[in-house]
């Protein structure tokens, strides 16, 4: 099992215990342990995979609901790779059946358990049950790299450090957006509006211009949360909220459902409160302070765009 590039060493530590154990029992021809080795192999990789795709898991929890959630957080991100494919998804779904069936077989005839008689276990068995941990363990390790890699921090960092537009875009597809939790939607979104807020024309091509036309299953309404509130607030929390940008801020907050919208602005005018205004951001001039901005939204009944504008 090679160690994904993005997988912290704590994590890559237990699993290498876990391995390890399993090895040296398989060297020493104790079958029992093997199959008890096996199965906690198999549930300390789920773990891993679960906090290192920002999960929690209570240590009582049974093994087979853990591999359960490991297996929800590898498949929460197909991007473009084979995880796309329904027949590469049926084969995943195949191991997750074998890697859950090492719990029954553990509980009758693997360690971890005080036994008034030994179990009689052959050689075959225990080699099948080690097969199948590392089966199931050598994928979970390969798609939580994939997953990764893309989550979210490749596609910020990417916003963030001046990619090339192709690049960015393809980026930005891979991501799968609808797919990630609430609060990496909102990540991605804010990266998006104070980049494009500052001047960089990629990110408003790329993230915010086509969010204003394009449906709620591609730019989800926490992306568009993210967006509208990196347009107003820069990244050191002052508000940089220009002349020229109001008029994308109100476009983007007109795509959204109209007390949804409210609520939103609402949200965003209490996060300004007392922050310090920026006369001047990225050479262009400031607008209106944000409070009476707000203010004039809230109050008006027209503040939306008509259909034929």
């Amino acid at each position: 099992m090679s160690h994904p590039d993005h997988i912290d060493d704590q994590g890559w530590e237990a699993i290498e215990v876990a391995r390890d154990r399993l090895s040296a029992a398989w060297n020493i021809e104790d079958y029992s342990e093997v199959i008890g080795k096996a199965k906690d192999l198999v549930e300390t990789l789920a773990k891993v995979v679960i906090a290192s795709s920002d999960g929690t898991v209570n240590d009582k929890t049974e093994v087979i609901p853990v591999i359960k959630m490991a297996m929800k957080s590898l498949g929460r991100q197909p991007g473009t790779d084979l995880s796309q494919d329904q027949e590469v998804r049926a084969i995943a779904q195949a191991a997750q059946t074998i890697a859950t069936s090492i719990a029954p077989i553990r509980n009758t005839y693997g360690t971890g358990h005080g036994r008034a008689q030994n179990p009689k276990v052959v050689e075959e068995l225990a080699s099948m049950t080690l097969e199948s941990a590392l089966m199931w363990s050598r994928w979970a390790l390969r798609r939580l790299g994939h997953l990764l890699a893309d989550y979210p921090n490749d596609l910020i960092d990417a916003v963030q450090g001046g990619t090339t537009r192709h690049t960015l875009r393809q980026k930005f597809k891979d991501a799968a957006r609808a797919q990630q939790r609430a609060e990496v939607q909102h990540r991605i979104g804010v990266a998006f509006g104070q980049q494009s807020a500052g001047g960089f024309g990629n990110a408003t091509e790329v993230g915010v211009d086509p969010a204003v036309d394009g449906g709620f299953g591609d730019y989800p309404m926490d992306y568009r949360r993210g967006l509208l509130q990196g347009m107003l607030l820069t990244g050191g929390g002052e508000i940089g909220l220009t002349d020229f940008y109001a008029k994308r801020f109100v476009s983007l907050l007109a795509s959204v459902p109209d007390e949804d919208a409210r609520d939103l602005l609402a949200d965003l005018r209490q996060q300004v409160v007392g922050a310090a205004w920026i006369e001047r951001w990225r050479g262009s001039a400031a607008g209106e302070p944000f409070e009476s901005f707000c203010e004039d939204l809230l109050n008006r009944t027209d503040w939306r765009p008509s259909s034929e504008d």
